[in-house]
């Protein structure tokens, strides 16, 4: 497969500039510490002001040098001097840590040595910072990570980044912990103010916004009371224009449908060895033969995959998959309207399409822009009161609250896509429902002449539909292939280059696609904190007690409409990105061409002359979300000095105990009791229009306004809403969202776009009745359908750690001059976890009516039956315990200059919240039941997805090993290499069978009190991963380099690149080349460089940062919606179902961001300020695997940039 060059020069230019800066700062080093040693020629000493930047370098590497464990660390010697106002993004420079950066550019989570921001443990002052919410609302998976975008970075002092372990640690922190000092009000020697006022401008919406910031902090008591307050608010205005033809939930990628350049070659290749995990040598399915002896078995999925690869031609798949005979087909016995012998042939069906899919070529899913804006205000504040008792003993209360809103609003566009389809009125079926039809005919697609819709793979399979093949009597179903697939694209317009790819084709049929998403989110955290320090001598006490709670809030309100334009033409950009040429004279906003009534319903003239005339249903949906968490936390710390003891110098002891809660609503909805229904939250509306024909009878005639569902369901709190055409067309009319501009300025590669008009939801929403209910009135509690009031269904954990702890400082001095110090202990780590769900237990009982026609019975009325289902909570409760030891080890080669440190310990973090829930649908069937009271063995019943309160914490042992140079006060240079083992894994979905899930719970059938004990049951749930290495280098150095003449001695460099390579059995596969792509979110390589000037007076600093490709995951990760990319493999998230069509690996394009920061003093007390963000316009770009892409173009998926982004700001600082 032919290859193009890349068309950026980003990467080479990053890789050299990060190998010259290395080299660089090499030499550097040796001249400054050659500097240093030289003897003094004369007796001119020129004085060097040591002020912020170089003084804020010299603590960090001080901090750094004196650190009892790997640590490396920022430090602001000014108030509001920390270098951005994003705390994200200023941890992210330092060594090892990585950042990803959100749809609008701004650093939203943190990672640390190839562990995600789950994993990565982060405390301000000591004190757990709280847990954003969204992931668990949203995804309902962590709900560990934290988002320090809503801290401010004004009254940070230091930021240590501890990559090491020590026994007073908190655990947590798999690869470590971020740990944040903030300011005391002790630290002010007189009263303080200062006023920050600054405007922020993104370069796509243009607009400005305030950020205002105050600290104030004085001293009382003659000094021994000191007082700081701090507030930040600020209005935040986030944009991002997006490019988008990664298909749905943006994993799809390209999909492969249709051969459209008929070559004999293959477009890809089986490969057999790559089919693995539970059931790859199994049949796919089986059923009983009607002899009643013995099981009819399809092929298995290694079978299926063997004869496909060995196929070399068309002909060959059909050979390889003949078509079971009727005389096959009848030995199976027939099940429910012979659906078992329907189901055999469907399958064999997609055994011939999987070996065909070889040969389809690659092309794009829908093409999709989107204009999203997030607008949020921003609001921080805290207080904090520092008392010296006495010379011994102080003490502090701190209260901090931290909120954000956000107006999240999603504005879709779908230009153009392919569509298929199978059935009339687009294309004609050569068979007809309820015709006698023999097994193996073929269902033959034809055109429908001016339907737009033309056929491709004439002649082979593309799937299979079911038809009642006899004549009168009663059903039976078989399954026939369909001979050709009907798509919207006009022959003779397709273009597909040597790699298999589309690149132009013409469509018809089509339409703009509006979808609107409107989110607001609203996060508020509040901490308070207590504490004190007790000094006397060589003793030294410490104790901290801390609650915080945290509540996020979200609801999506969703609304759609469609705008028909006929025949446009996708072609490919060079970029690798596609547009869409509409046809001349259409106008998207004329909302003439969003309500179109459908021709009327009924299958003979007579019956559609008496309908009215509906349009196509339109959407309108509201899901909310609730999560609320509190973290209780205290400890005591006691260290005692021993400086006259032989080798151990200082002894710590502690204990701590934390109590964190988390509850989580979401949708809701649920049955209670027999014949009684609480509503769910997620509301999804209907809303059309409807006009009578002259000849409308009055039983067919339009209904208009709102009718909610029917309370014999969860659904009864939304329902359908009809209007007239020309109500509807007034609606969307006075609900337009206008908006004008470029769309993507200044990105390469994507020109000549505009802004579009879009739908305000909150204006269409207020125009409909049928969003009464779209509120948070239902979220916790809700009324019945019986009128009585029920708590809907929450997930609740309950996590309660103790810690006890121990460690030794040692010292001991060497020959040479040489020192050997460290320290070494041990934590105990005592963790009880509780959590409870809502489980639905169904009852499936066989339908005895005395009546034949509708009564159970095992053949054709097998599937007579009633299923009652009844929710209620499940609580499970479980302890482990994990001790924890660790030793660092520092042999100062050149006391207080040259050090080799050796850091080992063991390591736990805990698993995600909402994979401990229980949760799921437990059916007890009869028909099984029966069979197993009959002495049957190997038979279970079923639930779906359970979580595990069993699951283990991540368990890890790392070891770190640095070389560690410090020149002067200004220079360091360190080379470290570091090594995590985790042994216990993060949790993988599994189907586990034979299980007593019930078992000593008491838990009975709802319909016949039966104990569910008596029975075994299968399910999919959560257990450990296996584990996994990671591995990497280290290098950072920091420099001023004051040996240089002129304005350059106020100059200084930071340079640090990190690696990381993931080595064992977690990861996933390339299901069609079978390499090791990795783990989700890893980067090969970070690297940062910083240059900066200050003489006191003016401040510049220019940042660079790069990062390599990051996996995102396999296509189409999971979902399968179009129900493509499944492969039988053991790939992390994945879909096995035929046929198989196996995705590929897709990645976030490596990138490098270039920010800037410009300051200058007016006066002592007043200074103005300048910003850059991404000055080089990256963006996050998604793009396929190496091995695949277009023979001539760049292989982008999508393209998500957040413009640049620039402040002005004014300071004044009185002091």
């Amino acid at each position: 497969m032919q290859k193009p060059p890349s068309k950026s020069p980003k990467s080479s230019f990053a890789k050299y500039l990060m190998a010259g800066s290395g080299l660089a700062m090499l030499a550097v080093s040796g001249a400054a510490y050659a500097q240093q040693a030289a003897p003094a020629a004369t007796d001119d000493v020129e004085t060097v002001i040591v002020v912020g930047s170089r003084a804020s370098q010299q603590s960090a590497i001080d901090r750094k040098k004196k650190a009892r464990t790997a640590t490396d660390s920022l430090v602001a010697e000014d108030v509001g001097s920390f270098p951005d106002r994003n705390l994200n993004e200023a941890i992210s420079r330092i060594a090892g840590m990585g950042i990803t950066r959100g749809e609008t550019g701004e650093g939203e989570s943190l990672s640390l040595r190839g562990n995600g921001p789950d994993l990565t443990r982060v405390e301000m002052d000591g004190m757990s910072v709280a847990s954003s919410g969204f992931d668990l609302a949203t995804n309902g998976t962590s709900g560990r990570a934290s988002d320090l975008r809503e801290l401010p970075a004004d009254l940070i002092k230091s930021v240590d980044v501890v990559k090491g372990n020590t026994p007073d640690m908190t655990e947590g922190g798999l690869g470590g912990t971020v740990q944040i000092q903030t300011r005391t009000g002790l630290d002010f020697k007189k009263p303080y103010l200062s006023m920050r006022v600054a405007g922020d401008r993104n370069s796509l919406s243009q607009r400005w916004s305030p950020d205002i910031n105050i600290v104030a902090s004085r001293k009382f008591l003659d000094g021994r009371l000191g007082v700081v307050f701090n507030v930040t608010a600020t209005r935040r205005l986030n944009d991002s224009h997006q490019l988008n033809g990664a298909g749905a939930n943006s994993a799809a990628g390209y999909s492969r449908f249709i051969d459209f350049d008929n070559s004999p070659e293959k477009t890809f290749q089986f490969n057999p060895s790559l089919v693995s995990g539970v059931g790859a040598t199994d049949p796919v399915s089986s059923w009983a033969l009607a002899s009643g002896t013995g099981n009819f078995n399809t092929l298995s999925p290694l079978e299926i995959v063997t004869r496909s690869a060995n196929a070399k031609t068309k002909a060959d798949c059909l050979a390889a998959f003949p078509l079971y005979t009727a005389t096959e087909l009848n030995t199976i016995a027939p099940g429910s309207n012979n659906g078992n012998r329907q189901a055999a042939q469907a399958t064999r069906i997609s055994e011939q399409v999987t070996c065909l899919n070889q040969w389809n070529d690659y092309a794009p899913n829908l093409w999709r822009d989107i204009n999203l804006t997030q607008y949020e205000n921003r609001l921080a504040w805290d207080v904090r009161f520092d008392y010296r008792v006495n010379d011994n003993l102080s003490v502090f209360a701190k209260y901090a609250v931290t909120n954000r809103d956000q107006e999240d609003i999603r504005r879709n566009r779908t230009r153009g896509e392919i569509l298929r389809t199978t059935v009339a009125p687009n294309v004609t079926p050569s068979l007809l429902n309820n015709t006698n039809i023999a097994v193996g005919t073929a269902n033959v697609l034809t055109q429908v002449a001016n339907s737009g819709y033309y056929i491709y793979n004439a002649g082979t399979p593309t799937g299979s539909t079911t038809f009642d093949s006899t004549l009168g009597g009663s059903i039976v179903n078989n399954a026939f292939a369909n001979m050709g697939l009907g798509a919207n694209v006009v022959p003779g317009s397709v273009k597909v280059d040597a790699n298999h790819y589309v690149t132009e084709l013409d469509i018809t049929n089509a339409g703009i696609n509006y979808d609107n998403i409107r989110n607001d989110q609203i996060w508020d955290n509040q901490y308070l904190q207590v504490g004190g320090d007790y000094r006397n001598g060589n003793l030294r006490a410490n104790f901290m007690a801390s609650r915080s709670e945290s509540t996020y809030s979200r609801y999506d309100k969703r609304f759609r409409r469609n705008a028909l334009y006929g025949t446009g033409k996708m072609r490919v950009l060079p970029s690798g990105l596609w547009t869409v040429d509409f046809p001349a004279g259409f106008d998207p906003d004329n909302m003439e061409n969003s309500v179109v009534l459908n021709p009327p319903a009924g299958t003979t003239p007579a019956a559609q002359a008496l309908s009215a005339r509906y349009s196509s249903n339109v959407g309108f949906d509201y899901s909310p979300r609730l999560v609320e968490s509190s973290e209780d936390q205290a400890k005591f710390d006691v260290t005692y000095q021993m400086p006259d003891f032989p080798v151990l110098k200082r002894f710590k002891t502690g204990v701590s105990y934390r109590k964190i809660l988390n509850d989580s609503w979401g949708g809701g909805g649920y049955s209670p009791k027999a014949g009684v229904f609480v509503p769910t939250n997620n509301l999804r509306g209907i809303l059309r229009a409807c006009e009578n024909q002259a000849t409308t009878s009055a039983a067919n005639a339009c209904v208009y306004g709102y009718v909610p569902n029917a309370t014999t369901g969860t659904s009864f709190r939304h329902g359908t809403e009809t209007l007239t055409r020309a109500q509807l067309v007034a609606l969307y009319q006075n609900s337009i969202e206008y908006k004008d501009g470029p769309f993507m300025p200044d990105y390469e590669g994507v020109d000549g776009l505009s802004l579009w008009n879009s739908i305000d939801i909150d204006k269409a929403f207020s125009q409909l009745a049928g969003t009464v209910n779209y509120n948070f009135d239902c979220i916790k509690v809700c009324t019945g359908s019986d009128g009585n009031v029920y708590e809907q269904p929450v997930g609740k954990s309950d996590e309660q750690v103790t810690a006890a702890y121990y460690m030794f400082d040692f010292e001991q001095k060497l020959p040479f001059d040489m020192l050997f110090d460290g320290n070494f202990g041990v934590r105990m780590v005592q963790s009880k976890v509780a959590a409870s769900g809502f489980v639905t237990l169904a009852s499936t009982r066989k339908n005895i009516t005395g009546v034949p026609a509708t009564e159970w019975n095992p053949n054709e009325g097998v599937n007579r039956v009633t299923t009652t289902n009844i929710i209620k909570a499940v609580d499970i409760a479980r302890e482990y315990t994990d001790w924890l030891p660790s030793y660092n080890a520092n042999l100062w080669v050149v006391p207080d200059k040259v050090v080799l440190r050796y850091n080992w310990s063991k390591t736990v973090a805990r698993p995600p919240i909402a994979r401990m829930w229980p949760g799921g649908t437990c059916t007890v069937d009869e028909r099984i039941e029966d069979l197993i009271d009959a002495g049957q063995e190997d038979l279970d019943m079923n639930c779906t997805t359970f979580g595990n309160p069993d699951l283990k914490p991540y368990t890890a042992t790392k070891n770190n090993t640095s070389l560690e140079w410090y020149p002067n006060k200004d220079t360091t240079m360190s080379l470290a290499y570091y090594r995590q083992k985790v042994k216990v894994g993060g949790p993988e979905q599994v189907r586990v069978t034979d299980q007593p899930l019930f078992g000593g719970t008491g838990e009975v059938d709802p319909v016949t009190g039966r104990p569910l004990s008596d029975f075994l049951f299968s399910y999919n749930t959560f257990l450990n991963g296996p584990g996994y290495t990671q591995s990497g280098w280290e290098f950072a150095s920091k420099t001023a380099f004051t040996f240089l003449p002129w304005k350059l001695r106020y100059t200084g460099m930071d340079f640090n690149i990190s690696t990381n390579e993931s080595k064992g059995a977690s990861g996933y596969i390339d299901p069609i080349t079978g390499a090791n792509v990795g783990i989700p979110g890893r980067a090969d390589y970070f690297s940062n460089l910083t240059v900066w000037y200050d003489d006191g007076k003016t401040n510049a600093r220019i940042a660079y940062q790069a990062r390599s490709r990051v996996l995102n995951c396999v296509s189409a990760c999971g979902f399968n919606s179009d129900n493509a990319f499944a492969f039988p493999n053991q790939n992390p998230r994945n879909f096995v179902r035929l046929p198989y069509n196996p995705g590929e690996p897709y990645y976030t394009q490596e990138y490098g961001y270039l920010d800037a920061k410009l300051t200058h003093k007016l006066s002592p007390n007043v200074e103005l300020y300048w910003e850059g963000r991404n000055l080089l316009r990256e963006a996050n770009v998604v793009i396929g695997s190496d091995d695949r892409g277009f023979a001539a173009n760049d292989y982008a998926w999508s393209v998500v940039y957040g413009g640049r982004r620039f402040t002005f700001g004014l300071t004044y600082r009185m002091n």
